[in-house]
């Protein structure tokens, strides 16, 4: 799952603020422990100094006992603990005074390192003792009459200089803690800050619909991006809102000019079918046409219906004969297909309030659709029933069914999950009957047929769950 943009910002500045306390801590930690090393080098650099010159005053490496005079006085014991440890060696590595206690050949130096220290300075180093404590170690050459004779080492223990690095980095840590929470809860409110004026374009646009393209974002004093692409969009809907208009327009002008010579069509063809001296040829070829006819005049009424309702027309309220209008619709429909046999199952005296048109279309539509599928010999039975304040219109036809996976789609407009048919009979047929106020169910089984059931109040009052018109 993708994350938002909001989640995206917040962890973002998250991520950056810990970036950069880690670099902060690293760069504090090694820059102290640098510092601390330098000061500890330069007093044992001093304590260096002072043995050297104490031992240059005996003049020898004869007297041991005065250097380990030497040795135990620039050593401080505290309380049974050893900071500081004072060595002397010859040049071969043998131990001429060193502090008691102390393995001395812990700080013994290799042949590497003694042979840097005679070439160059003085050398410093870590070494771990017994007992886990670590020192810094310097070692130096010891001159006597301006000839090298011997090594001084002093070292002491780096406890002292690691303490305050570790209790700053206690502190920093407990800091960088609390400041990261502060940061989560800043960043969270910064970040929602920051899209609420994207959420609001969102959801603007999440309301906007075909048939109210008249709405507009019309945000003002945001932020550069957010305002360029408020305006980009409201300048979108401009040219949808006049494309849809157009087409709307479109449609109904030829929708009305069509409907007229279509009917002055049909009408003439119906006079000559009235002819007795007919041969049976052109009889069936006026029959043929008379039928086409006929679908293009339904198509031109489904049309006119559309355009009527994406401009928001409300349908008539008035009482209507539901079982006037099935015989009708039952008439008409046999001159649809005659190989398929239609015939009314069920009917009871029902009457609604709605608009007559309207629902004879809705019920036509359904026919239609069952007798355009069901193969010859076929049966399409259409079924009025009347229960308490519901009045309930089952089409049933043998045809092939409807495949699971399509069954969601066959009331969206234009979609034809089989083969013919314009994709509009059934889309207008839900719309006008949640335009009522009810609902249509479909139960379909592959190879066995499909039932529409439509279910209305009687009074126009909305059924529950059923969508409001325009929601599929």
């Amino acid at each position: 799952m993708s994350l938002s943009i909001r989640w995206r910002l917040a962890a973002g500045i998250v991520l950056a603020f810990l970036l950069t306390m880690a670099v902060i801590f690293v760069t504090v930690r090694l820059s102290l422990e640098r510092i601390l090393t330098d000061d500890l080098d330069r007093g044992l650099s001093h304590d260096v100094d002072r043995v050297l010159a104490q031992v240059t005053l005996v003049g020898s490496l004869e007297d041991r006992a005065r250097l380990q005079e030497i040795v135990q006085r620039n050593s401080i014991s505290s309380e049974g603990q050893t900071p500081f440890i004072t060595v002397i060696r010859d040049l071969q590595g043998q131990v001429l005074a060193a502090t008691p206690g102390v393995t001395a050949d812990k700080l013994a130096l290799a042949p590497g390192e003694l042979e840097r220290l005679l070439a160059g300075g003085p050398l410093s180093r870590e070494v771990d003792l017994p007992g886990g404590r670590e020192f810094r170690v310097r070692s130096e050459r010891l001159t006597v009459a301006g000839e090298v004779v011997g090594v001084v080492q002093v070292a002491e223990d780096t406890g002292a200089a690691a303490e305050p690095v570790d209790r700053l980095l206690v502190i920093l840590i407990a800091e960088g803690i609390g400041a990261t929470v502060l940061v989560v809860a800043l960043a969270i409110w910064l970040s929602r800050g920051a899209v609420k004026p994207l959420q609001r374009v969102i959801d603007v646009a999440a309301e906007i619909e075909a048939s109210d393209l008249d709405r507009r974002i019309g945000v003002k004093r945001q932020p550069s991006e957010v305002q360029k692409l408020a305006d980009t969009f409201d300048a979108m809907l401009d040219r949808l809102d006049r494309a849809f208009q157009e087409q709307k327009g479109f449609v109904t002008d030829v929708s009305h000019e069509l409907r007229t010579p279509l009917a002055a069509l049909r009408g003439n063809i119906d006079v000559m079918l009235m002819d007795d001296q007919l041969d049976p040829e052109t009889r069936g070829l006026l029959e043929r046409m008379s039928s086409e006819v006929g679908r293009l005049i339904r198509l031109t009424s489904n049309l006119l219906y559309l355009a009527s309702a994406d401009i928001g027309r409300e349908p008539e309220r008035r009482p209507v004969e539901l079982d006037v209008v099935c015989l009708e619709v039952l008439r008409q429909g046999r001159d649809l297909r005659p190989d398929v046999n239609l015939r009314l199952e069920h009917e009871d005296q029902v009457t609604v309030m709605g608009d007559r048109d309207q629902l004879k279309q809705m019920v036509l539509n359904l026919v239609e659709n069952g007798v355009k599928y069901t193969p010859s010999g076929g049966d399409v039975t259409l079924s009025l029933y009347k229960t308490d304040s519901l009045a309930r219109v089952v089409v049933a036809d043998t045809g092939p069914g409807i495949p699971p996976e399509v069954v969601p789609h066959i009331f969206e407009r234009f979609y034809r999950g089989r083969k013919g048919g314009t994709g509009l009979g059934l889309a207008i047929a839900d719309r006008i009957v949640r335009s009522h106020g009810g609902r249509i169910d479909v139960k379909s089984e592959v190879g066995r047929g499909s039932t529409f059931t439509v279910t209305m109040p009687l009074q126009w009052e909305p059924l529950p769950g059923s969508p409001e018109p325009g929601s599929r």
